[in-house]
Parts: C-alpha cells; sequence; structure tokens
C-alpha cells in the first residue's frame, strides 16, 4: 500500500529524481539493528527502485564514505573504484544498498547516483546523539560534562562542512548529464580525533576534560576521501574547518541563549 501510493507521488507529480536518506543505524549498530534495518529500510528500498525504472526517475542515495570502505593496513585517500570491505553492520547495510542499485541498473536500467560523503558538521545536527564528534562534542561542552573519545584519539577522519556537503550535492543532483556513477564528497583533508578536541578547544575557549575509553572494533582507524573526481564534475571548494566549526559553535551558543 505505502509503495503504490509512492508511485501515485512520482507519477503525479512528474517527479525525475528521488534523494534517498534513510537510515535507522549508526556504526555502533547491532546485528539486531541491522536486522531491522534490512527490514523496514532496504528491502522497501529495493522496491522503490523498481518504482523508479517503471517511471525513468533518477535514484540518488545518500551512502557512507566513513564506513563501506573499511578498514585499510596503508594509509591514503580512498578512491569510488576500490573494494567495499565494511567492517561495521552500518557498512554493510550502506554496501548493499549500493548493491542493490548496481543491479538494478544492470537489469533494469535504474538511473543512480551513489554519493559517499566523509564526516559532515554544522547547522541542524544533533549536539546529544551517537553520533557526528564535532556535534556531539559541542553539546558536551556546553553542559560542561567530558567529552568521551573511544580509543586514544589517532584515529583519522575527513570532515566537511555541511554548506559546502549541500552545495556539492545539489550540483550533483541539478546536473542532469551526470548519473550512473559513484562519488566521494568530503574536504580531502585528514584529521585526528585528538586534532579536532584542539580544534573545539580553540573555538569555544574552553579547556573541557576529555575522557579516553576502550576502542571498538566498529571503527576503522584512518579514512579521507579521494575527491578528484567530484572537482572533475563540479565546482568545489571546501571551508577550512577551524572556520565551520567556529561558525557551528556560535550558533550553537546563539541557539542556547535564545532557549533561556
Amino acid at each position: 500500500m505505502e509503495m503504490d501510493l509512492m508511485e501515485s507521488i512520482i507519477m503525479s507529480n512528474k517527479i525525475d529524481v528521488v534523494v534517498h536518506l534513510v537510515s535507522t543505524l549508526i556504526p555502533g549498530s547491532s546485528y539486531e539493528d541491522f536486522i531491522k534495518e534490512y527490514q523496514k529500510v532496504i528491502f522497501p528500498s529495493i522496491k522503490l527502485m523498481e518504482v523508479c525504472c517503471k517511471f525513468d526517475v533518477k535514484f540518488v542515495y545518500f551512502s557512507s564514505g566513513g564506513t563501506v570502505y573499511g578498514e585499510r593496513k596503508s594509509y591514503h585517500p580512498l578512491e569510488e573504484n576500490e573494494d567495499l570491505q565494511p567492517i561495521s553492520y552500518y557498512g554493510w547495510s550502506k554496501q548493499m544498498m549500493e548493491n542493490s542499485i548496481l543491479f538494478k541498473n544492470r537489469t533494469q536500467g535504474l538511473k543512480f547516483l551513489i554519493i559517499r560523503p566523509s564526516n559532515p558538521f554544522g547547522h541542524g545536527q544533533n549536539l546529544f546523539g551517537k553520533q557526528g564528534l564535532i556535534a556531539v562534542s559541542l553539546g558536551k561542552i556546553m553542559a560542561g560534562i567530558p567529552v568521551e573519545v573511544w580509543g586514544d584519539g589517532s584515529a583519522v577522519r575527513d570532515y566537511i562542512f555541511i554548506d559546502d556537503l549541500s552545495d556539492a550535492f545539489a550540483k550533483l543532483i541539478l546536473n542532469k548529464n551526470i548519473q550512473s556513477t559513484t562519488i566521494n564528497i568530503g574536504s580531502g583533508i585528514g584529521y585526528s580525533v585528538n586534532d579536532i578536541l584542539a580544534f573545539l578547544k580553540i573555538v569555544s575557549g574552553k579547556n573541557f576534560e576529555i575522557k579516553y575509553m576502550d576502542a571498538r572494533h566498529v571503527d576503522v582507524s584512518n579514512m579521507v576521501l579521494n575527491i578528484d573526481k567530484l572537482k572533475s564534475l563540479i565546482e568545489f571548494r571546501t571551508t577550512p574547518i577551524l572556520d565551520g566549526m567556529k561558525v557551528f559553535y556560535d550558533e550553537c551558543m546563539e541557539i542556547k541563549k535564545i532557549e533561556k
């Protein structure tokens, strides 16, 4: 019934692009969480892909550049054509979605765009959730409680300001010549968790406490995306990380004042 409604909406509104942003998992999700994701998100999404095939609609999937590539023995910026080796159920779910898209492309001609973003931060991100180092750390700083870190803080990630991500995302979607391909979106620069915490001390002006906890087996040690393909397709510039973090922090403080 729900898929009939989706088909009716796509047909009656002459929709030519569907953007898929649904996911209930985070990197630390369990096998039980994954089963629910498969039943409630992945399998219904495959049905939605079939509807897109029927009406010649481009299916745009927001995957995850931070987890689908998995752990690497040597450090290097990760390219789109590398093997996917996720080590978490979250990453596996993303890979399953990507494989389903490619299968539908091969067998039914599905037009698609797979976007693999790095770690976004900025406006609207949940400060009190379980995902997003910068946002969650800001929430703890503002609450005056220790920032918790899994491991020794040496894990390297590629962080991108939300304005840069949304700008690139919009350009890729609106360009009708870009389709049936996979594209990384990131800054192309890696920073360790300890680097990020040092930056947060600069932008907040607070010498907050850091609590280091045991590392998790689902977290990769380093992840930086190669963005050469992205730059070849659209005009793309990134906001310096300190500038983006300062904007985010100032906005959070303004919201806190209003709420009081």
